[in-house]
């Protein structure tokens, strides 16, 4: 996956994928921190730039579009994951 922050697109094995302002921003902020883990909450109030007041529907919905979007391009690749209790970060290969 290749990121290129001037132009504001994601590639994905030479195809560009179609991300919205907000997906592309999440991706941007865990392609910059990999190795933090984000709650929702810090999610939201990065990205919307507002109070989190818990309501988590909004993060789940765009994190799982943008999932959606990246495993289309490449199916055998995990991007995101979802760190169980804590929140997501770029998945950190174990090998």
């Amino acid at each position: 996956m290749i990121m290129d922050i001037e132009r504001r697109c994601v590639t994905i094995r030479g195809q560009i994928i179609e991300l919205t302002q907000k997906e592309y921003m999440i991706l941007e902020l865990l392609m910059t921190h990999q190795d933090k883990v984000f709650t929702k909450a810090n999610l939201y109030e990065s990205i919307w730039e507002d109070r989190y007041l818990g309501d988590d529907n909004v993060i789940k919905a765009h994190m799982s579009h943008l999932r959606n979007k990246l495993k289309k391009a490449n199916p055998k690749t995990q991007y995101i994951e979802t760190v169980w209790g804590l929140g997501y970060r770029l998945y950190k290969n174990r090998s």
